[in-house]
């Protein structure tokens, strides 16, 4: 079983928020979505599941296309947190929505969590806080019992214990091997912590699909001093300046072969030391353009 988006677009007020968009996601997989603020997350949740029209493209589960056969409609769910059509209904009314949406919906699962985190199922949803509203969103999907569960900012107004409990929530219902998360988030310290892969978007485009395994044992965060203040160009052709402090230069490079090593070597350092590389500092690397730079200046 597999998710494939292929060419996905979607313009809003005549400007393409997704441009012809493509990439594939398995089972057994917690995949995050990451981009800066207005890159089209939401609408790349929105577009797959239906919500919007798309412009062009395929949305196919097992080589089924979801506009075309109802049948692989409930092996998606995506609760909008800002469906705001919800907040006059209680939990049980909602509840009961989705239950004739998705045929498997697991009422059992549904009551167990929202007793665990003392969530009233009769209580109308306009009158839960932030979080609460948040960790029922989360109770919701889960209990879908769809294949693929897309979450937009999750975490977003949970305090630290609950969140702690909700990512141990995600992963069990991953670890199994039947379902994939996709997780829209800012908060990319907890994202790195949980997720296998790393979608990067940028105007519309999937700029990098990061393996973080992989990216782990290939990448390299170098701090690099030079006796003066002029940055070489191997650094730019073959790294990912992350900021420039006087002489001293925080650079990533994805790829960091014995070649690269030997090269970097020649253009004589007087100091160089490995950091830990983190998700942050590839998001920072790929999206930070010549305006950040001078505002983190």
């Amino acid at each position: 079983m597999s998710l494939q988006i292929k060419n996905l677009s979607k313009t809003i007020n005549q400007q393409p928020t997704l441009d012809q968009l493509s990439f594939e996601v398995q089972p057994g997989q917690i995949v995050g979505v990451i981009g800066r603020n207005g890159v089209g997350k939401t609408t790349l949740f929105r577009t797959i599941n239906g919500q919007y029209l798309r412009t062009g493209g395929q949305v196919l589960v097992d080589g089924h296309e979801v506009a075309d056969d109802p049948s692989v409609r409930p092996q998606l769910s995506f609760v909008d947190p800002q469906a705001n059509f919800f907040k006059t209904m209680t939990a049980q009314q909602v509840a009961w929505y989705y239950q004739a949406a998705y045929p498997q919906f697991d009422q059992a699962k549904f009551d167990q969590l929202l007793g665990r985190y003392h969530l009233k199922a009769d209580q109308k949803l306009r009158h839960f806080s932030k979080g609460m509203f948040g960790l029922f969103t989360i109770i919701l999907s889960v209990a879908t019992q769809a294949t693929y569960l897309f979450l937009d900012e999750p975490l977003d107004g949970l305090d630290v214990i609950v969140r702690k409990n909700v990512l141990n929530i995600l992963i069990d219902e991953v670890a199994t091997g039947q379902r994939a998360i996709l997780i829209a988030s800012h908060n990319l310290g907890e994202l790195e912590g949980i997720i296998d892969r790393a979608l990067m978007l940028k105007q519309g485009h999937v700029i990098h699909d990061y393996q973080l395994e992989t990216m782990r044992t290939k990448a390299r965060k170098l701090q690099l001093v030079y006796r003066d203040k002029q940055i070489p160009a191997l650094l730019k052709t073959n790294g990912h300046i992350v900021s420039v402090s006087g002489r001293v230069i925080v650079v990533v490079f994805e790829d960091f072969t014995p070649e690269l090593q030997s090269q970097l070597a020649a253009t004589k350092p007087v100091f160089q030391e490995t950091l830990p590389l983190s998700l942050t500092d590839l998001f920072m690397a790929n999206l930070t353009d010549e305006h950040d730079y001078e505002l983190l200046s």
